[in-house]
């Protein structure tokens, strides 16, 4: 990556996301109901629909689903609920007096089934605005940001990207209630769980056989793979009454 700048770099993780198979969609295209709203929620409705075909949903239950999915809050409690929904899924009583139904937000059974997206320098509102550089979303619900710094740069490294996502976490909770993992990234890169509750996390650097850093991670947030990321690799635990 040397003789890069961050522009470039951007470029290049967005054009291999979408060699991957990612739509790259520009920020401004996003549907999106205001820079306030994280979810992409049309997309999110759709997508419900798509996956759970065969339950014999009506506008009314995805909707209720769609707003348990948004009614939960960006504290602990909050957190620990929208990964089970992201993982298990969101149980609603039907209307029709039908009993219950468990409708599912992600195929993990089909990943061809799911609706993935790349998009770039999107702006977020919450206590102050930010603007995001790479930003990850599967069915509408963003999973992943990625914060780039020049890499021919000496006095940024890929530690300032980290505590930009830091910083971020308390400006806009309610974005950062559904991220799920942060990279931060220049000639190298670090992947870490999204936890606003704390200062400091574990950060790691993914290693795929010859790859470089940024494609290696890159390799980490495969169609292929990031689900099962999701689905088994990222919980949350306490330890002495502190979320980790």
């Amino acid at each position: 990556m040397s003789g890069f700048d961050e522009e470039m770099l951007e470029d290049y993780v967005v054009e291999k996301f979408r060699e991957d198979g990612w739509e790259f969609i520009p920020a401004k295209e996003l549907d999106r109901e205001g820079y306030s709203e994280p979810l992409l929620e049309r997309n999110l409705i759709r997508s419900i629909n798509r996956i759970n075909s065969g339950k014999d949903l009506d506008d009314d239950e995805v909707i209720q689903a769609v707003k348990e999915l948004k009614l939960r809050p960006s504290g602990i409690e909050g957190l620990k609920q929208i990964l089970y929904f992201l993982k298990n899924g969101i149980t609603i009583r039907f209307k029709r007096g039908r009993g219950i139904v468990n409708i599912k937000l992600f195929d993990y059974a089909d990943l061809k089934n799911n609706e993935y997206i790349v998009t770039r320098q999107v702006y977020y509102h919450g206590v102050d605005v930010i603007r995001t550089d790479v930003m990850l979303y599967v069915n509408g619900i963003p999973l992943v940001d990625i914060e780039l710094k020049n890499p021919s740069s000496i006095s940024e490294t890929w530690l300032d990207a980290y505590y930009q996502i830091k910083d971020y976490e308390k400006t806009v909770p309610e974005l950062y209630k559904y991220v799920q993992i942060g990279v931060a990234a220049e000639q190298t890169a670090f992947y870490f769980p999204i936890v606003p509750q704390l200062d400091e996390v574990k950060k790691s650097e993914w290693k795929e056989n010859s790859a470089d850093p940024i494609d290696a991670f890159i390799k980490m947030l495969s169609k292929d793979r990031i689900l099962d990321l999701i689905l088994n690799y990222v919980f949350i635990r306490e330890e002495m009454g502190m979320a980790t």
